[in-house]
This record gives C-alpha cells, structure tokens and sequence, in this order.
C-alpha cells in the first residue's frame, strides 16, 4: 500500500478512511469547509475562467495539475505507472511546481519541509519559491488552456512566411525529432516564474499534451538573463543547438524601445546578424520573433503605453524577412486595460522586497489575478503561461495543416534553400565563424599554454567553475580566434572581451597582448577587487581584424593582492566597431557551467544551479521592486513629455542592476 505521510495522524479515523485517497479528500474537505466566505472564490485558480477558454486534448477530461510520485504513487496519483525523475543537477526537481498550486501531496503547500515515507520532498529554497526532491516531477498532468483559442490567435501579429515551420514538423511526422529553441534575456530564461514554470516549460507542455510523440519534442531554452540581442548575435553558437527546427527570438524589452540614428544603430544591427545566423543553421530552422511587453516603467505616467518597446523597430525585420511573429500586447493589452482575471496590472505580485507577500492573504488577491511578477517580469501562473500558449498555438496551427496531409513541394524546398536577401541595414552582413567560446568550446582555442591549466574549481558538482588557471609569474597562455566581422571596411575595429575571475585574495595580474595576425594595445588585467565576491569579469578592448589573430596572456611579477592567480574563462568576439561592451554581466559563469554539462558544450537554463539562479532572481526583484516603489512614493512625474529623464536616480538604481534583471 502507498505510503501516506497522513495516515500516521489520522489513526483515530482508521475504520473511516480506508484508503490513501479517501484520506486525502477528507482531509481538503474539511479545510473547505473551514475557509472564510469569500476565501474560495480567491483562491481558487479555475474561478471565473469562461468555459469558451478551455481546450483540451482528445481523449483527455478536465483535471487540475497534478504530480506523479516514484512509480505512479503520488497521493495525488499519476495517469499511468512511468516516471521521469528528471531534476536540474544541484539534485533539486525543476523548480516550476509552485508550492500551492497543486504540485505536491499538499502538505507541502504551504512552503516548509514535507516528509513522505521519512524523505524530505520539498522544502523552500526562497522566499515565494519551492524545490522537489528527485523523485518527483512537475507534471501538467491533464492540461488545460488559460487563454481561448481566440485570444492565442490574436497574438500572431505577423503571419510570415510558414514554409520553414511546415518542414520541421513535416519531418516530426515523418518520424524526425522536433527541436524547438527559445533565445532572449530574463523573460525568456524564467525570471517572474517563481511558483509556476517560465514560459518555454509550458511551451513544452501543450506541445507535449497535443503532439503524438512527446519523446521526440524538446524545447531547448538557451535565453540568459541581462543579456540583449547583442550579446546573443555573437553567442549563439553556444545557446542554441545545431539541430534546431524552430527557434523563438525575444528581446522586444531587453533591447532598447528607440536608440538613434533610427535603425541603423548599435542596438538594431546585431539583432539583424542574429537572425540571419539563426536562419542559416543547418536545418534551416524557422525563425519566430516573440514580442514580450512590459507595463510598468520608470517614470510612473510612462506605464501602460501601448508603443513602448523596441516591438516596432524588431518587427520591421520581421517584415523584411517574413518572418511570423507572436506579440503579448496583440493578445493581451486590452484584457490588462479592462483588468481581466489573469491580465491584471494594478501591482505587481511582488511587494517592495521583491517577494511574495503571504500575509493576510494578500497574495490570495493577486496569485492567478496579476500578469506581472514584478515591474519587468510576467508571472508564471499567467504572464509566463500566456506566453507558452500564443507559442504553442502557433505550432500546432501549423502541425494542423501537416496533419491533414501537407507534403512539401519543390518550390517550397528552393524557397528555403534560397540565400537571404541583403541585409536591411546596410553593410550589415553576418559572420560565417563563431564568436563566442565559453566552457568547452573555450577549450579548443588554446594554441599554447606555459603553466596554465584548464581547472575546474566548482566546490559542488552541479556548480563546474572551469577556467585556465595559473598562480605562477611568467607563466603564459595563447588562444586564436577569427575576429573578422564581414564588413565591406576590413580596416573597422572589433571588440574582444576577455573573460577573467576577480576576487578578494590571492588573485593577480596579467598582461594581454596580440601576438599574431591581429594588432591591439597592451592592457593589464587585475584580478585583486576590495569587494568580498568572487565574479567573473569580461574586459573589452580593441583589436583588428584578421582570421588568425592570436592573443597571449602572461602573468605578472606585479600584484595588489600578494598573489598571483589568474584564470581566464572566455572569449568574445564583436563583428562591429562598438562604442562600449557587450551587454553580458553574468553570461560568463552561467554560460560556462551550464555548457559544461552539455556534450555538445551548449548553454541551457535547465542546466545551471539552480539554487544560485532563484538567488540572483530574488536580488534582482527585490532593486527592481524598490526602485518602483520609492518611484510611486515620491513621484515627481516626468510631466507628461514622454521622454526618458536620464538624471533620475530611481533611473539610475534601476539600470545599476540591469546585469540582474535582463532589461
């Protein structure tokens, strides 16, 4: 018989509860009768859901969520006796089953620690989040819609060209695996989802609940918080897979809403080469530009304008290269306008720390009611979910169309292999040679090495901090990599960030110079900082271009520390003449120790600590939150002008964090 952490208890009931699910029920049934009037209707996730939004799978019935335990012997019960004890590697369950939201035996619900059988199965890792054991999964279970079928369609803004995505599921139904990519900043890597998955995880479970083999579907989610299209157009290479079929592009809020000269600017030039690069992998992929929108801004009158985002300026690209496109705002915006359930933008859920706000039930009034996490970030319970239903509806949209029999014809295959157009911008062609090299592929361009050695230096094998590592002066390093930018004027210079670890102790420095191929200035790397963290920084500097240019490391006599560690982690590569450095303040340690896990040496979000990931969303929620809050407190408006004040200083708390919060 299932092991009941219940029945110890409930002894005196024994001759009444027979069985583990009779207890259960008795058990929920006398909280309900116990709730305030009023309380239920709060609370409960399916209220007022309108009977026309519901779509479910043939052969499926209306159930909430549920999680199977080991071998189909959750309390809650499993649909069938397998089991995926699929976990991130820090041991703890993906963390997208939200404590009370039907993802546990409910004795966990509330948060805390939960035994089953003697095992803790969950306990709160955070403040408003929550973490399982191995032996249990989030699951979907029966899977209903949020949103209609109406709603899901609104969001397709632009149909676009369809062929790419009629021949990846064409070759799913033809018995192919079907991989589907998600690319972008914080929304896209899950921030906001704090007790209900991100929305490529639900993106995954609809594709899951209406494709015929979910075996062969996997969605691969490659986005890194605080990161912008710039980042992503270089780095590609190591978030997205080469056997993607379908890939999804979101940073209509991580890049900026209108930078000048218009179009033709350092924001909207890399955001072109990515897409180029990303229509260019093997598979020819299809390419969908998902708009994310953010209500809240800094200055207050600012929030709830339709236009603000840099939507307008991305979709010209879609346009341009007919590519189909999802927007949140299409969808969405005017359910926030009338405050729907689900779509509600009075507050943020997060209070002014950034956290959820159990007391007197005041999260009970906004769990399953706001779309927005925080001021950036939607929730997972809607905003998140919303997003990976509009996805999904595109994908199966066109499975439909498959389904019934769509057979690829050779004007639609030469349409794909057909080359891309000239670029919009102009001399704005991509790259052929990858640009980034984290992790493992940072391995293959060291040439020569003096004394320094690749070490992982990770105290946790969930946590791998790899790097090249030498504490000995005169010890030295070269790597070689190909800084050529396709620009019609070779002689523009490139931007080189050179990963490197900074620290409080034992830390020194080394002198960087290019030794071959390519011409730079010499520079002097210091890895001794006051601050008590332990971080890498990427230091940007100028360098020629060239197919070989070799750069060389040695370390010196010199220190401020004492000491002379030094470890290098990474290497990027610009293809533009740029102004400053990338935006990737925590691409480097995330990209490296989730790559590190992947044998392909390929980032994604599934495989970075978790522990560590909730900690730096937790931070990042809580500047945000408090920037918005003294903002409404002392609220000087902007006086109604539109414009940015840049010499705010909740402005400028705000973009101090922006590494944390992806915007």
């Amino acid at each position: 018989m299932p092991c009941n952490p219940l029945t110890p208890t409930l002894t005196a009931l024994g001759l009444m509860l027979w069985t583990p699910r009779a207890t259960l029920l008795f058990v929920l049934g006398l909280l309900l009768l116990l709730q305030p009037p009023g309380l239920l209707e709060l609370l409960s996730p399916a209220a007022s859901r309108p009977s026309s939004g519901l779509a479910f799978t043939a052969a499926r019935i209306n159930t909430p969520f549920r999680t199977r335990g080991a071998g189909g012997h959750g309390v809650a019960g499993g649909l069938n006796g397998d089991v995926d004890n699929s976990s991130d590697d820090n041991g703890d369950a993906d963390t997208t089953g939200g404590a009370g939201d039907g993802t546990s035996s409910g004795d966990g619900a509330t948060g805390g620690e939960a035994r089953t059988c003697s095992k803790i199965c969950y306990k709160d890792m955070l403040p408003g989040t929550s973490g399982a054991c191995k032996a249990q999964e989030y699951n979907p279970g029966l899977f209903q819609m949020l949103t209609d079928a109406r709603t899901r369609r609104a969001a397709q803004s632009f149909f676009g060209d369809r062929t790419r995505l009629r021949a990846a599921l064409k070759r799913y139904h033809d018995g192919a695996n079907l991989t589907v990519v998600t690319v972008g900043g914080s929304i896209t890597a899950g921030q906001g989802a704090v007790d209900a998955p991100p929305f490529p995880k639900w993106l995954q479970f609809v594709l899951d609940a209406n494709l015929p083999d979910k075996d062969r579907v996997k969605v691969h989610n490659g986005a890194v918080p605080g990161t912008s299209s710039q980042y992503m157009s270089s780095c590609h290479n190591a978030h997205v897979p080469r056997e993607a079929d379908i890939i999804f592009v979101e940073y209509a809020v991580n890049d900026e809403e209108m930078p000048m000269p218009h179009m033709n600017n350092q924001i909207r030039r890399p955001y072109e080469r990515l897409l180029r690069k990303l229509l260019g992998y093997p598979k020819r992929p299809a390419v969908i530009l998902m708009h994310a929108f953010r209500w809240f801004q800094l200055q207050m009158d600012l929030s709830g304008q339709f236009w603000l985002s840099g939507e307008r300026q991305q979709s010209e690209f879609g346009l341009y290269y007919g590519l189909p496109q999802l927007s949140v705002k299409a969808c969405c915006y005017h359910y926030m306008v009338e405050g729907k359930k689900g779509f509600q933008v009075k507050r943020p859920r997060a209070n002014r720390h950034g956290v959820i706000q159990h007391e007197n039930f005041v999260d009970a009034t906004l769990k399953d009611f706001a779309f927005f996490y925080d001021i950036v970030h939607p929730d997972g319970n809607t905003g998140h979910r919303v997003m990976g239903e509009i996805a999904a509806q595109l994908v199966l949209d066109v499975w439909a169309d498959v389904a019934a029999g769509y057979q690829l014809s050779p004007e639609d295959q030469q349409n794909i292999d057909a080359p891309l157009p000239v670029p919009m911008l102009p001399d704005n062609l991509e790259s052929k040679a990858d640009k980034c090299f984290i992790g493992p592929a940072f391995q293959r361009t060291m040439i020569e090495s003096g004394g320094f050695e690749w070490i992982n230096e990770g105290k946790a094998a969930h946590l791998p901090k790899w790097g090249f590592v030498s504490d000995v002066p005169d010890t030295y390093i070269k790597f070689k990599i190909n800084t050529l930018s396709n620009r019609t004027h070779s002689d523009a210079l490139v931007t080189v960030e050179l990963g490197h670890l900074r620290s409080y102790e034992n830390m020194g420095r080394a002198g960087v110079h290019c030794e071959g191929g390519c011409t730079c200035n010499y520079l002097i790397l210091d890895g001794h900082h006051p601050s008590h963290t332990s971080q890498t920084f990427p230091h940007p500097f100028k360098v020629t271009q060239a197919e070989d240019c070799v750069i060389a490391v040695k370390v010196l006599h010199e220190t401020g520390s004492g000491k002379h560690k030094v470890k290098i982690t990474g290497i990027m590569v610009s293809e533009d003449p740029l102004p400053g450095a990338f935006q990737d303040w925590s691409s480097f340690d995330w990209v490296s120790i989730a790559a590190s896990k992947d044998p392909n040496g390929v980032f994604e979000m599934g495989n970075t600590g978790r522990r560590a990931l909730l900690e730096r969303n937790a931070a990042s929620s809580a500047e945000i939150m408090r920037g918005y809050y003294e903002a409404l407190e002392q609220e000087p408006a902007s006086g109604g002008n539109g414009a940015t004040n840049v010499g705010d200083p909740v402005m400028q708390a705000l973009n101090a964090v922006d590494w944390l919060d992806g915007e």
